[in-house]
Protein backbone atom coordinates (compact mmCIF):
# COMPACT_ATOMS: atom_id res chain seq x y z
CA UNK A 1 0.00 0.00 0.00
CA UNK A 2 2.99 2.31 -0.39
CA UNK A 3 1.61 3.94 -3.56
CA UNK A 4 -2.00 4.34 -2.52
CA UNK A 5 -3.04 6.02 -5.76
CA UNK A 6 -2.40 2.70 -7.51
CA UNK A 7 -4.56 0.80 -5.01
CA UNK A 8 -7.99 1.99 -6.06
CA UNK A 9 -9.57 -1.31 -5.05
CA UNK A 10 -8.89 -0.37 -1.41
CA UNK A 11 -11.10 2.73 -1.58
CA UNK A 12 -14.68 3.56 -2.35
CA UNK A 13 -13.53 7.09 -3.10
CA UNK A 14 -10.34 9.14 -2.69
CA UNK A 15 -8.68 12.40 -3.67
CA UNK A 16 -4.95 13.11 -3.67
CA UNK A 17 -4.37 16.69 -2.53
CA UNK A 18 -1.19 18.75 -2.39
CA UNK A 19 -1.25 20.19 1.14
CA UNK A 20 0.50 17.20 2.67
CA UNK A 21 -2.47 16.47 4.93
CA UNK A 22 -4.72 13.42 4.69
CA UNK A 23 -8.14 12.58 6.10
CA UNK A 24 -9.64 9.08 6.40
CA UNK A 25 -13.45 9.19 6.24
CA UNK A 26 -15.34 6.37 7.97
CA UNK A 27 -19.08 6.05 7.20
CA UNK A 28 -21.41 4.03 9.38
CA UNK A 29 -21.60 0.24 9.47
CA UNK A 30 -22.41 -1.12 5.99
CA UNK A 31 -22.65 2.50 4.85
CA UNK A 32 -21.39 4.32 1.78
CA UNK A 33 -19.52 7.46 0.77
CA UNK A 34 -22.85 9.28 0.33
CA UNK A 35 -23.27 9.27 4.12
CA UNK A 36 -20.40 11.73 4.46
CA UNK A 37 -22.40 14.48 2.78
CA UNK A 38 -20.42 17.53 1.63
CA UNK A 39 -17.29 16.73 3.66
CA UNK A 40 -15.38 15.04 0.78
CA UNK A 41 -16.18 17.92 -1.58
CA UNK A 42 -15.00 20.54 0.91
CA UNK A 43 -11.80 18.61 1.60
CA UNK A 44 -11.10 18.50 -2.12
CA UNK A 45 -11.76 22.23 -2.42
CA UNK A 46 -9.18 22.72 0.34
CA UNK A 47 -6.76 20.46 -1.56
CA UNK A 48 -6.62 18.05 1.39
CA UNK A 49 -6.26 14.37 0.54
CA UNK A 50 -9.16 12.17 1.62
CA UNK A 51 -9.74 8.43 1.53
CA UNK A 52 -12.94 6.45 2.08
CA UNK A 53 -11.67 2.89 2.50
CA UNK A 54 -13.42 -0.36 1.65
CA UNK A 55 -13.07 -2.16 4.98
CA UNK A 56 -13.57 -5.92 4.62
CA UNK A 57 -16.45 -7.01 6.82
CA UNK A 58 -17.43 -3.45 7.74
CA UNK A 59 -18.17 -1.69 4.47
CA UNK A 60 -21.26 -2.51 2.43
CA UNK A 61 -21.16 -5.57 0.14
CA UNK A 62 -18.14 -7.17 1.84
CA UNK A 63 -17.64 -10.56 3.43
CA UNK A 64 -17.87 -10.95 7.19
CA UNK A 65 -14.74 -10.34 9.27
CA UNK A 66 -14.28 -9.67 12.98
CA UNK A 67 -13.98 -6.19 14.44
CA UNK A 68 -10.22 -6.41 15.29
CA UNK A 69 -9.60 -6.77 11.56
CA UNK A 70 -11.50 -3.51 10.95
CA UNK A 71 -9.25 -1.75 13.44
CA UNK A 72 -6.08 -3.28 11.99
CA UNK A 73 -7.10 -2.31 8.45
CA UNK A 74 -7.50 1.38 9.31
CA UNK A 75 -4.45 1.37 11.55
CA UNK A 76 -2.32 0.08 8.66
CA UNK A 77 -3.86 2.63 6.31
CA UNK A 78 -2.85 5.42 8.70
CA UNK A 79 0.71 4.04 8.86
CA UNK A 80 0.89 3.96 5.06
CA UNK A 81 -0.52 7.46 4.68
CA UNK A 82 2.00 8.86 7.15
CA UNK A 83 4.77 7.80 4.78
CA UNK A 84 3.55 10.30 2.19
CA UNK A 85 1.67 12.90 4.27
CA UNK A 86 2.60 15.24 7.11
CA UNK A 87 -0.55 14.47 9.06
CA UNK A 88 -3.47 12.05 9.10
CA UNK A 89 -6.87 12.77 10.65
CA UNK A 90 -9.93 10.54 11.08
CA UNK A 91 -13.54 11.59 10.54
CA UNK A 92 -16.06 8.96 11.60
CA UNK A 93 -19.86 8.93 11.47
CA UNK A 94 -21.97 6.79 13.80
CA UNK A 95 -20.23 3.40 14.09
CA UNK A 96 -17.44 4.92 11.97
CA UNK A 97 -16.80 7.29 14.89
CA UNK A 98 -16.67 4.31 17.25
CA UNK A 99 -14.16 2.62 14.94
CA UNK A 100 -12.12 5.84 14.82
CA UNK A 101 -11.88 5.82 18.63
CA UNK A 102 -10.49 2.28 18.69
CA UNK A 103 -7.95 3.08 15.95
CA UNK A 104 -6.81 6.36 17.51
CA UNK A 105 -6.30 4.69 20.88
CA UNK A 106 -3.73 2.40 19.25
CA UNK A 107 -2.09 4.83 16.82
CA UNK A 108 -0.72 8.02 18.39
CA UNK A 109 0.32 9.33 14.95
CA UNK A 110 -3.28 10.39 14.26
CA UNK A 111 -3.34 14.18 14.49
CA UNK A 112 -7.02 14.92 14.98
CA UNK A 113 -10.29 13.09 15.41
CA UNK A 114 -13.77 14.24 14.32
CA UNK A 115 -16.50 12.11 15.90
CA UNK A 116 -19.92 12.64 14.33
CA UNK A 117 -22.85 11.07 16.17
CA UNK A 118 -20.57 8.59 17.99
CA UNK A 119 -22.21 5.43 19.32
CA UNK A 120 -21.09 3.90 22.60
CA UNK A 121 -24.64 3.26 23.85
CA UNK A 122 -27.71 2.46 21.78
CA UNK A 123 -29.90 4.56 24.05
CA UNK A 124 -31.74 6.96 21.76
CA UNK A 125 -35.48 7.50 21.92
CA UNK A 126 -36.29 5.37 18.83
CA UNK A 127 -34.16 2.33 19.71
CA UNK A 128 -36.55 -0.64 20.09
CA UNK A 129 -36.98 -2.20 23.54
CA UNK A 130 -35.54 -5.52 22.38
CA UNK A 131 -32.23 -4.08 21.13
CA UNK A 132 -30.31 -4.97 24.34
CA UNK A 133 -31.22 -8.63 23.80
CA UNK A 134 -29.87 -8.89 20.23
CA UNK A 135 -26.40 -9.85 21.41
CA UNK A 136 -27.83 -12.58 23.65
CA UNK A 137 -29.94 -13.93 20.78
CA UNK A 138 -26.83 -14.10 18.63
CA UNK A 139 -24.78 -15.84 21.34
CA UNK A 140 -27.32 -18.64 21.79
CA UNK A 141 -26.99 -19.44 18.09
CA UNK A 142 -29.90 -17.63 16.43
CA UNK A 143 -28.02 -15.78 13.70
CA UNK A 144 -29.99 -15.87 10.46
CA UNK A 145 -31.77 -12.58 10.95
CA UNK A 146 -31.40 -8.93 9.93
CA UNK A 147 -31.97 -5.74 11.88
CA UNK A 148 -34.25 -3.60 9.74
CA UNK A 149 -33.92 0.18 9.67
CA UNK A 150 -37.17 1.94 10.65
CA UNK A 151 -38.56 5.46 10.90
CA UNK A 152 -37.19 8.09 11.20
CA UNK A 153 -34.11 6.55 9.47
CA UNK A 154 -31.79 8.90 11.29
CA UNK A 155 -33.06 12.11 9.68
CA UNK A 156 -35.37 14.87 10.83
CA UNK A 157 -35.68 16.34 7.32
CA UNK A 158 -39.08 15.12 6.13
CA UNK A 159 -38.32 15.28 2.40
CA UNK A 160 -35.17 13.20 2.75
CA UNK A 161 -36.95 10.77 5.07
CA UNK A 162 -39.67 10.23 2.46
CA UNK A 163 -37.00 9.43 -0.13
CA UNK A 164 -35.27 6.99 2.21
CA UNK A 165 -38.56 5.27 3.06
CA UNK A 166 -39.10 4.46 -0.62
CA UNK A 167 -35.60 2.99 -0.92
CA UNK A 168 -36.01 0.91 2.24
CA UNK A 169 -39.39 -0.44 1.12
CA UNK A 170 -37.74 -1.44 -2.15
CA UNK A 171 -35.18 -3.35 -0.04
CA UNK A 172 -32.35 -1.36 -1.54
CA UNK A 173 -29.51 0.87 -0.40
CA UNK A 174 -30.38 4.52 0.24
CA UNK A 175 -28.16 7.54 0.85
CA UNK A 176 -27.85 6.32 4.41
CA UNK A 177 -26.63 2.81 3.68
CA UNK A 178 -28.23 -0.61 3.72
CA UNK A 179 -31.89 -1.15 4.57
CA UNK A 180 -30.94 -4.17 6.71
CA UNK A 181 -27.99 -4.94 8.97
CA UNK A 182 -27.07 -8.66 9.11
CA UNK A 183 -26.92 -10.16 12.60
CA UNK A 184 -23.25 -11.08 12.25
CA UNK A 185 -22.24 -7.53 11.35
CA UNK A 186 -24.34 -6.07 14.16
CA UNK A 187 -22.79 -8.44 16.71
CA UNK A 188 -19.27 -7.44 15.67
CA UNK A 189 -20.23 -3.77 16.00
CA UNK A 190 -21.36 -4.40 19.57
CA UNK A 191 -17.96 -5.93 20.33
CA UNK A 192 -16.31 -2.88 18.73
CA UNK A 193 -18.28 -0.63 21.09
CA UNK A 194 -16.91 -2.53 24.09
CA UNK A 195 -13.37 -2.07 22.76
CA UNK A 196 -13.87 1.65 22.16
CA UNK A 197 -15.22 2.25 25.67
CA UNK A 198 -12.17 0.61 27.21
CA UNK A 199 -9.85 2.60 24.91
CA UNK A 200 -11.08 6.15 25.55
CA UNK A 201 -8.34 6.97 28.05
CA UNK A 202 -5.68 6.33 25.39
CA UNK A 203 -7.00 9.05 23.06
CA UNK A 204 -4.54 11.97 22.92
CA UNK A 205 -5.31 13.46 19.50
CA UNK A 206 -7.31 16.69 19.30
CA UNK A 207 -11.00 15.78 19.28
CA UNK A 208 -14.11 17.40 17.82
CA UNK A 209 -17.48 15.84 18.67
CA UNK A 210 -20.66 16.91 16.86
CA UNK A 211 -23.90 15.40 18.12
CA UNK A 212 -27.62 16.11 17.85
CA UNK A 213 -29.44 16.67 21.14
CA UNK A 214 -32.41 14.72 19.74
CA UNK A 215 -30.32 11.88 18.27
CA UNK A 216 -32.77 8.98 18.13
CA UNK A 217 -30.01 6.33 18.16
CA UNK A 218 -27.47 7.61 20.67
CA UNK A 219 -28.33 10.05 23.44
CA UNK A 220 -26.11 12.94 24.67
CA UNK A 221 -24.71 10.43 27.16
CA UNK A 222 -22.40 9.25 24.35
CA UNK A 223 -20.39 12.45 23.74
CA UNK A 224 -20.47 13.21 27.48
CA UNK A 225 -18.65 9.95 28.22
CA UNK A 226 -16.11 10.55 25.44
CA UNK A 227 -15.24 14.08 26.59
CA UNK A 228 -14.94 12.94 30.19
CA UNK A 229 -12.67 9.95 29.51
CA UNK A 230 -10.27 11.01 26.72
CA UNK A 231 -6.81 12.38 27.50
CA UNK A 232 -6.81 14.99 24.71
CA UNK A 233 -5.65 18.51 25.52
CA UNK A 234 -7.98 19.93 22.86
CA UNK A 235 -11.55 18.71 22.96
CA UNK A 236 -14.54 20.49 21.48
CA UNK A 237 -18.22 19.59 21.32
CA UNK A 238 -20.94 21.09 19.11
CA UNK A 239 -24.58 20.33 19.90
CA UNK A 240 -27.16 20.43 17.11
CA UNK A 241 -30.80 21.24 17.70
CA UNK A 242 -32.47 20.46 14.37
CA UNK A 243 -31.11 17.05 13.34
CA UNK A 244 -31.29 13.39 14.26
CA UNK A 245 -28.52 10.78 14.01
CA UNK A 246 -27.32 11.25 10.41
CA UNK A 247 -26.12 14.79 10.91
CA UNK A 248 -24.00 14.85 7.74
CA UNK A 249 -27.11 14.79 5.52
CA UNK A 250 -29.82 16.22 7.79
CA UNK A 251 -31.02 19.79 8.32
CA UNK A 252 -27.71 21.08 9.73
CA UNK A 253 -25.43 19.27 7.28
CA UNK A 254 -23.72 22.49 6.13
CA UNK A 255 -22.79 23.40 9.71
CA UNK A 256 -21.39 19.89 10.26
CA UNK A 257 -19.29 19.89 7.09
CA UNK A 258 -17.90 23.39 7.66
CA UNK A 259 -17.05 22.73 11.31
CA UNK A 260 -15.21 19.52 10.41
CA UNK A 261 -13.14 21.24 7.71
CA UNK A 262 -12.35 24.22 9.95
CA UNK A 263 -11.29 21.96 12.83
CA UNK A 264 -8.95 19.96 10.61
CA UNK A 265 -7.45 23.08 9.05
CA UNK A 266 -6.93 24.78 12.43
CA UNK A 267 -5.36 21.61 13.80
CA UNK A 268 -2.97 21.42 10.84
CA UNK A 269 -2.01 25.08 11.30
CA UNK A 270 -1.43 24.53 15.03
CA UNK A 271 0.79 21.54 14.31
CA UNK A 272 2.93 23.59 11.90
CA UNK A 273 3.25 26.39 14.46
CA UNK A 274 4.30 23.99 17.23
CA UNK A 275 6.92 22.41 14.98
CA UNK A 276 8.25 25.88 14.08
CA UNK A 277 8.48 26.92 17.74
CA UNK A 278 10.22 23.69 18.71
CA UNK A 279 12.76 24.16 15.94
CA UNK A 280 13.50 27.82 16.72
CA UNK A 281 13.24 28.04 20.50
CA UNK A 282 16.43 27.23 22.44
CA UNK A 283 16.17 24.67 25.20
CA UNK A 284 15.68 26.24 28.60
CA UNK A 285 17.24 24.79 31.75
CA UNK A 286 15.17 25.72 34.78
CA UNK A 287 16.55 25.17 38.27
CA UNK A 288 14.50 24.85 41.37
CA UNK A 289 14.78 27.98 43.51
CA UNK A 290 16.52 26.17 46.35
CA UNK A 291 19.07 24.29 44.22
CA UNK A 292 22.76 25.24 43.86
Amino acid sequence: MNDLSNKQELFESFYQGKTGNAVVLLPGLCGSALEMGAIPRLLQQSDISYFIPKIPGYSAHSNLTKYPEWIDFIDQLVIDLRRSHNSVSLVGLSMGATLAISVASRNQKIQSLCLLSPVLFFDGWSVPWYHPFLSLIYKIGIRNWHYRETEPYGVKNKELRRHIRKAVLANSVSELGAAHLPARHLYQSLQLIKDAKKSLGEIKADVLVIHAIDDETASPKNPDLILHEIASETRRVIWLGNSYHMITVDNEREIVANEVINFIKQNNEKSILVQHLNANTPNLIIKNRGSN
